[in-house]
């Protein structure tokens, strides 16, 4: 855990808050899935697609299974975004899938210098992209790219393209930033042409 004057000012719009909500959820020695998503889960589809994705983008991707559920998660999340569902749902099962929390929080720990820059950039702009069109395009790139993190998942490093791609997207949905999903859907298009031809 971290001292109060350690924790983001910004909340849950940007990438160290995100980091602080993780390390703050439950309670124990573990660290469940239902526990990360509880703070968010009344936030919309934004936190909840940013959540699985930075977690394996960060040293944290690199724990068995974690890519693989963090790909179902999106799926399941970016799914019931494109169907036009209200409230997201989680399955219960899916849900209570842990963690060791002191290994996960120390992991998490070491990528904050890099998500303070990254938040630094963050702002609401370019509006037209963060509507009903602009969330229902992200949500179809946010399924490809995490069904990409299955075959993926097991070869060291080889997801951090995609999930990287995808925290792009969800942070430009949770903080309204067009930019970050104009990037991402650019950067997606490259990616997917790139494992198109590489690995068929």
């Amino acid at each position: 855990m971290n001292s109060p004057n350690e924790k983001s000012s910004s909340g849950q719009d940007n990438l160290t808050g995100t980091i602080d909500l993780i390390e703050d959820s439950g309670s124990g020695e573990t660290l469940s899935v239902g526990d990360i998503l509880s703070g968010v889960k009344d936030r919309g589809f934004g936190p909840l697609l940013l959540l699985p994705a930075l977690i394996t983008l960060l040293p944290t991707g690199g724990i068995p299974g974690v890519p693989i559920i963090s790909a179902i998660l999106i799926v399941l999340i970016a799914g019931q975004l494109l169907a036009g569902a209200k409230r997201p749902w989680i399955p219960s099962r899916l849900a209570r899938a842990k963690v060791s929390r002191e290994r996960f929080t120390q992991l998490l720990d070491k990528s904050r210098p890099v998500t303070r820059r990254v938040d630094r950039a963050i702002k609401p702009r370019y509006g037209f992209m963060t509507g009903k069109t602009g969330n229902r395009l992200v949500a179809v790139i946010a399924i490809v790219l995490a069904l990409s993190l299955i075959p993926l998942g097991p070869i060291p490093f080889a997801a951090a393209i995609p999930s990287g791609i995808l925290v792009l997207l969800a942070l430009g949905l949770v903080a309204r930033d067009g930019l970050f999903i104009i990037l991402g859907l650019i950067l997606s298009v490259i990616a997917v042409g790139w494992m198109v031809m590489r690995f068929l």
